[in-house]
């Protein structure tokens, strides 16, 4: 058993569930916040959960410090609308520095489906590992996860250090079950895009039990997509999150039409992403998801039905200020 793991990020959605999973598994967690006001108040009371409150892109000497003995790190620091530049890049290579000179033996990077450039799939085709990898035309934020993966692969080869990398879906889970594959919303209005194929949805506590899972292995694993089992359509989608309340209308609107919008607009970034056809491609080209390496390699058990997991959601009514 692990003794202790590093989380960054801890206070985000991703990395809150991470400290709840490590916590699960009697593991010592090192939590990277950067306001000691944003940690779970359940934490300050667990001896075995050790809360460093500071900025990763800048204070890169206290984080080395505060990484001494630690077992293997999970890097779940991102942001998805912010400088890309500093809160992505600049953080990882400094999170990166601070391990190796720490002497961290594994890092284990929570990455994204966003790096795949899926226009090189048909339609209604299968996206796996083998996809190849493109962010050409695309937002910042896949630019960014795809450059990120080369810093960790760089440390791989120059510093010997093991490292994972897991390619998550649209994480979703209680707070926060709406994402950008179904169309833009505006209020309570939802403009569905529907061209067929599935919602590449990862349930939270899948993402967190399978960023753990992969910490454990010292030797590091190779890169692996890591999606829901019962993977819904987008009518499908709606119809279960139309059960929690929202949205309360929805407009349908083919894919072709957005579509042909997307060719006669100017690839600019300067417009909105699903007027610019890589970006339209990557959010709803109809696509399957296949998941055989993360049960294969992880031992993932299967999750329960999509239904199922939306409506415990909206069950549970979980208070966002507690562990989760």
């Amino acid at each position: 058993m692990m003794a202790c793991v590093a989380i960054t990020g801890a206070a985000g959605f991703i990395g809150r569930h991470c400290v709840a999973q490590a916590r699960r598994q009697d593991m010592h967690v090192i939590a990277f916040v950067r306001r000691l006001e944003s940690a779970l108040p359940s934490w300050r009371a667990d001896p075995n959960i050790t809360l460093v409150a500071l900025d990763l892109a800048t204070q890169t000497d206290t984080l080395a410090e505060a990484l001494i003995g630690v077992d293997a790190l999970i890097h779940c620091a991102a942001t998805l609308s912010g400088d890309q530049r500093r809160d992505t890049l600049e953080v990882s290579a400094h999170v990166i520095a601070a391990s190796v000179s720490a002497k961290v033996p594994h890092l284990v990077l929570a990455g994204s489906l966003d790096v795949y450039d899926v226009r090189t799939l048909p339609d209604h085709g299968v996206l796996t590992e083998a996809c190849p990898l493109g962010t050409q035309g695309r937002t910042a934020y896949a630019k960014a996860k795809q450059a990120q993966e080369d810093l960790f692969e760089d440390a791989a080869k120059t510093h010997g250090v093991a490292v994972s990398i897991l390619r998550l879906g649209a994480v979703w889970g209680p707070g926060c079950a709406f994402n950008a594959h179904v169309g833009p919303a505006f209020r309570t209005l939802l403009v569905m895009i529907d061209g067929g194929g599935v919602v590449p949805l990862c349930r939270v506590e899948r993402a967190a039990a399978i960023l753990l899972w992969a910490a454990q292995n010292r030797a590091g694993i190779e890169k692996i997509n890591v999606v829901d089992d019962d993977l819904p359509d987008r009518r499908r989608f709606i119809r279960a999150l139309r059960a929690g309340g929202w949205p309360k209308r929805v407009v349908r609107t083919p894919l072709w039409l957005w579509r042909a919008i997307a060719t006669l607009s100017p690839n600019s970034e300067k417009i909105p992403g699903l007027l610019r056809r890589a970006v339209l491609e990557t959010r709803h080209r109809p696509l399957t998801y296949d998941n055989a390496r993360m049960h294969k390699v992880l031992g993932a058990p299967k999750s329960v039905s999509f239904e199922t997991a939306m409506a415990a959601d909206f069950a549970r009514q979980i208070d966002q200020t507690e562990t989760p």
